[in-house]
């Protein structure tokens, strides 16, 4: 089974890199938590059907999502 949507990286292309290396159930990762503003990197996480993503802020640490 692979899992991979790839939603992250298409809403917020500079913050997501995925490992397209991998045969199986590709993972994504930070590249750049300001890549993008608040509202892109809570859509893509939101949009993340494994619900992988959780996102806080930076300063306060309060969980956003």
């Amino acid at each position: 089974m692979r899992i991979g949507y790839y939603s992250c990286k298409i809403l917020a292309t500079n913050v997501f890199d995925i490992n397209k290396q991998s045969r199986t159930n590709p993972k994504s990762k930070v590249i750049n938590q300001k890549g993008a503003g608040v509202n892109k990197i809570m859509n893509a996480a939101q949009t993340c059907p494994t619900k992988a993503i959780s996102v806080e802020n930076i300063r306060t640490k309060e969980k956003l999502f």
